[in-house]
């Protein structure tokens, strides 16, 4: 596994990040310090707690027992629509039941709203202030963060990055990090993109009254995404994510260990010669295809 350096704190993190998300409910105490014990296994050392349920926290907490606490980054994230009078018995007895006595970065998901709710952010302070977190962050994609990121209430935020950001995105990170804030990159590899890969294998496809494909057939599409021999679609999307240097780490997420092993591999590899200008040349020719729906939506308005 490699590491990165986390904005100035001086805590190197691992390039990739394990989010243990309590929305699988099925999931056991087991099953859960497992899964950190394989994450410890491939070195990664940086962890997000998600809708966290008790068997989450107490797997955890079991898993990472044997490890020095000051060689694991751990964040704890609060849900948009959490109740303010509710967090602060819910964050001491998740601590509690992670055997935490403070969470490296405590941090508020945005969910739709421009502007998350004051009372949850005068909440969050005060857990900085009581030790309890060492630093603020705000997760959510750009529109929803832009504001909050210029409040300068933030030490870091998440952000989804992946091979279908474009200006925008980019140009959030930039900022934040001429504020000397933290980054973690999520969604390395978007839901939508599954269905733009089966389109483009389609296309790709002899069709009627055709003995055989063009050889050009999917150039410029993210056909190649399931033709690169020795690397799964999750896989170049997460290496592909890992190319940004910006960011300090990249969130996966994993159900089972042999996913997450399949998933760190990738950070030990670099992407295979011209993928990263497949993509390119694919995202250009998708934004080059919106730009022209849009325009033909003008002129028959």
């Amino acid at each position: 596994m490699r590491y990165r350096p986390f904005a100035r704190t001086g805590m190197a993190v691992s390039a990739l990040s394990l989010a243990l998300d309590g929305a699988d409910e099925e999931a056991s105490a087991s099953d859960w310090r497992d899964l950190v014990h394989t994450a410890f296994e491939e070195g990664v050392n940086t962890f997000e707690l998600v809708r966290p349920t008790s068997a989450l926290l107490e797997g955890f907490g079991e898993g990472a027992a044997s490890v020095n606490r000051n060689l694991i980054f751990v964040s704890l994230v609060i849900a948009a629509d959490a109740e303010p009078r509710e967090l602060p018995k819910w964050v001491m007895g998740s601590l509690a039941k992670a055997r935490l006595e403070a969470v490296n970065l405590v941090c508020l998901e945005a969910g739709d709203v421009a502007a998350p709710a004051p009372a949850l952010i005068s909440l969050m302070r005060q857990m900085k202030d009581r030790g309890l977190a060492e630093r603020l962050a705000i997760s959510g994609p750009g529109e929803a963060i832009e504001e909050p990121v210029r409040s300068g209430l933030f030490d870091a935020i998440v952000t989804p990055f992946n091979l279908l950001s474009g200006w925008r995105e980019r140009h959030l990170i930039r900022t934040v990090l001429e504020r000397q804030m933290g980054v973690i990159g999520c969604d390395p590899c978007p839901d939508m993109l599954g269905g733009m890969v089966e389109e483009a294998e389609a296309v790709s496809k002899p069709g009627w009254g055709r003995k055989r494909a063009s050889p050009l057939a999917g150039v410029g599409t993210y056909a190649f995404l399931q033709r690169t021999p020795g690397w799964t679609v999750e896989q170049l999307c997460v290496g592909y994510a890992l190319t940004e240097p910006s960011l300090a780490t990249v969130q996966v997420r994993a159900a089972d260990p042999k996913h997450l092993v399949t998933l760190a591999g990738a950070a030990e590899r670099d992407l295979p010669a011209a993928v990263s200008a497949q993509i390119e040349m694919a995202r250009f020719s998708v934004e080059r295809a919106a730009g022209t729906e849009r325009r033909s939506k003008l002129r028959t308005a």
